[in-house]
């Protein structure tokens, strides 16, 4: 079955264009890329006991019936050293016995402890305890919220402290189990607790565990969440961007990749908060990748964003960065560089002028002579997108470039996405070359660096859409006849070429 390529470009609506939007939100890519991070940002974080500085009571309870039946004593003592003893079995660091706790009936009275304010100790352990009960599966988590620990955590969130930080460890947990979760616990008011924790004066351990649990309530989708539940925190996080440590800056700026990642509003109203864009285009220059990475992803899901929010992008000096990690030679990281870069390049012709007076063709060329197939298909979007929209002179800037070769060089791939995209830049490049009355030699080039051979060749790819674009091509400006120069006909799977351009074309 053919694979549905056009549908990528078919999905969004580009304002110079008409019918196509060039600049490409997350979609299918944001899969791969959140697998990528997965090991740099979890959903939940389960507690360890520590290995040495605790003292071990000699009567401590050894059963999970044990337990619970000390939970529930009216001995206060008793009910503390029961908490502490379930929160070390539950935070064993191989195969903890959740499911076996939660079965022996231990969460009742763990929430009921939740309460005893002349025992902070005993609070602490219970809020542990329930920390990584929520750490487990959905199962484990809705025993929690069923629990009715969800408002019982966020009073003592809101009183700070170390027990406030466990909260907020709890409260993490349970939002980043999925959208129901999140939207639960943000529908307690859990935000108005967290908000005084998220400043640079709050002790570090607190601060890093506060913008941790900010960061899972902005994520997830399906639905997204509701921005006016989680905005009045952006005028903090712009402050947090200026910090020096590296989990606060990394879970901040996972924050923010949720928060850009869908409609345009939710991208302005990010913008619109001081200093923030322009303190996170300054991260794309971090040292540690686990900043950059979340760092590139906001400014990327930016660039999808209208004319106007790409200007801002650009203006705050976003393409200098860009180009540097489509240099830096972590594949992740160029090929979501190269990503971006293509929806700067999906833009106006003046965006697209910025791009080509930066330098970016050159960076880009070296991600397409590289090895890695995804970060090559990024590219390719991006030069397709310029040889859709770009003015004479941009093309000519293309072809001086040098990419053109390494670009059709493509046509080679196994990825039929990459085959796909690279056909319909040379349908674009060779509508403007009949368009600007230099077709033959636009077709002297193809055959020249081997590309007409290839395409000639794809005619037996077993995809249906290479197969079709492919004879298109042939049909179209490579057959013997007298109107060697006459217009395609369009089809919904093509580009349009801009009209504007110039018509004394070079290439």
């Amino acid at each position: 079955m053919a694979e549905r390529t056009s549908s990528r470009l078919a999905s969004y609506k580009n304002a110079g264009h008409g019918t196509t939007e060039l600049r490409r939100k997350r979609a299918e890519l944001s899969v791969a890329l959140r697998k990528q991070a997965r090991d740099e940002q979890l959903l939940k974080r389960r507690a360890l006991s520590p290995e040495a500085g605790e003292e071990i009571e000699p009567e401590k309870p050894v059963s999970p019936a044990d337990i619970v039946q000390g939970l529930k004593s009216n001995d206060l003592p008793t009910k503390t050293l029961s908490a502490r003893a379930a929160r070390r079995m539950l935070s064993r660091e191989q195969n903890p016995p959740i499911t076996v706790m939660v079965e022996a009936g231990v969460i009742k009275p763990l929430v009921e402890a939740l309460d005893r304010d002349d025992c902070s100790d005993l609070q602490f352990e219970a809020a542990w305890a329930l920390t990584n009960i929520a750490s487990g599966t959905h199962d484990h988590t809705m025993s929690v919220v069923d629990g009715g620990a969800v408002p019982k955590l966020i009073t003592l969130l809101a009183r700070g402290g170390v027990v406030g930080e466990q909260s907020a460890w709890a409260l993490g947990n349970i939002a980043g189990d999925g959208p129901g979760t999140r939207d639960l616990v943000l529908d307690a008011g859990v935000l108005p607790a967290l908000l005084p924790l998220l400043t640079t004066t709050t002790p570090a351990s607190q601060l890093r565990t506060a913008v941790w649990t900010y960061s899972n309530l902005c994520r997830n989708k399906n639905p997204l969440v509701k921005f006016d539940m989680v905005a009045p925190a952006l005028p903090y996080v712009s402050e947090l961007l200026e910090t020096a440590d590296h989990d606060v800056l990394a879970d901040a700026c996972w924050a923010l990749s949720y928060l850009t990642d869908g409609p345009n509003d939710r991208i302005e109203a990010v913008q619109a908060t001081p200093k923030l864009l322009m303190r996170l285009v300054k991260l794309l220059e971090h040292n540690s990748p686990a900043v950059r990475t979340p760092a590139l992803r906001s400014i990327g899901n930016m660039l999808t964003g209208s004319d106007e929010q790409t200007d801002r992008c650009l203006d705050a000096g976003c393409l200098e960065h860009i180009m540097t990690l489509l240099r830096c030679g972590k594949p992740s990281l160029m090929k979501e560089a190269a990503w971006a870069a293509s929806n700067v390049l999906a833009g106006t012709q003046p965006q697209i002028q910025r791009a080509v007076d930066a330098g970016l063709l050159p960076h880009l060329c070296h991600v397409i002579t590289s090895k890695d197939i995804k970060c090559q298909k990024e590219a390719a979007w991006a030069v397709t997108n310029l040889c859709l929209g770009g003015t004479r002179q941009q093309l000519d800037a293309l072809f001086s470039s040098g990419i053109l070769q390494p670009y059709c060089a493509l046509l080679h791939a196994r990825d039929t996405r990459a085959v796909t995209v690279v056909l319909d830049g040379i349908t674009h490049l060779l509508q403007a070359a009949a368009k600007y009355g230099h077709l033959e030699a636009m077709c002297l080039k193809l055959e020249e660096i081997g590309a007409l051979d290839q395409i000639e060749n794809l005619q037996q790819h077993e995809n249906e859409q290479v197969y079709r674009k492919t004879l298109h091509i042939l049909d179209t400006y490579f057959a013997e006849q007298e109107d060697a120069t006459a217009q395609p006909e369009q089809t919904e799977e093509e580009y349009q070429f801009g009209i504007n351009a110039n018509p004394n074309i070079n290439f």
